[in-house]
């Protein structure tokens, strides 16, 4: 999907502060919407390493009443979860009716990591995506809305980022050895990660490829696409 995708054309910065403004305000109004309608939002950001990911959550629920959302950020397995079902850690932080759940990298980063890392063989590797899409398939046959962003750089831009923070004390941190090493193999990356998404790329949970180059770019195509979505579910709802 990666190599097929199409790049949006970028606005000018006026027209992105002033779409972003009603953005912003949409989505504050629809999450009240959400709520009065009991609709379950599950928001799951997967995409390169030192896309930001976790900076893009943290502009989106400024905009959200803090009651009714959760930011989930799963990255271990813990010894309870290893003896149960590989989606279990991820199935316990599903939305309540009402209420949104961002989750910041999920199965997909499993998945994908475990098929290169060889920690998966590809017997095991099929049996997971199916899984997962019947996973996807039952929570939307449930009533919930599930909206999958994948935040898309180019090589060039993603070794930028990385070295940008590997150069500054307070942000060396948060480079880990996946992110140098997604950079070192970034066309075995784009391979793996484009022929996932495009196995799980179903009406009821498309994946939204978004150019994560800028971030209020980046912001607004987010925040437009799960409007969209948002106001797709309520209508569905009314019609029901």
């Amino acid at each position: 999907m990666l190599k097929d995708w199409n790049k949006p054309e970028r606005p000018s910065d006026e027209e992105i502060d002033a779409r972003l403004k009603i953005a912003r305000e949409n989505l504050t109004r629809n999450q009240i919407k959400v709520k009065e309608g009991k609709i379950p939002v599950f928001v799951i950001f997967e995409g390169w390493g030192a896309a930001g990911k976790g900076s893009l959550v943290g502009r989106i629920i400024k905009n959200m009443d803090p009651r009714f959302f959760n930011v989930e950020s799963v990255k271990y397995s813990t010894d309870e979860e290893k003896r149960r079902p590989f989606l279990y850690k991820y199935f316990t932080r599903i939305p309540e009716q009402g209420e949104f759940v961002f989750l910041d990298g999920g199965w997909m980063r499993d998945i994908v990591g475990g098929k290169m890392s060889g920690e998966l063989s590809d017997k095991e590797y099929r049996k997971r995506v199916d899984s997962t899409k019947r996973f996807e398939r039952t929570l939307a046959d449930n009533g919930y809305l599930v909206m999958k962003f994948f935040l898309h750089i180019s090589e060039k831009e993603q070794a930028k980022r990385i070295e940008h923070l590997e150069h500054e004390k307070d942000t060396v941190w948060r480079v880990s050895k996946n992110d140098l090493w997604q950079n070192r193999h970034y066309e075995k990356c784009e391979e793996a990660f484009s022929s996932y998404m495009k196995n799980t790329n179903m009406p009821s949970a498309p994946w939204y490829i978004i150019d994560a180059k800028s971030r209020k770019w980046t912001e607004l195509q987010v925040l437009e696409t799960l409007t969209q979505g948002i106001e797709i579910a309520l209508s569905n709802q009314k019609l029901a």
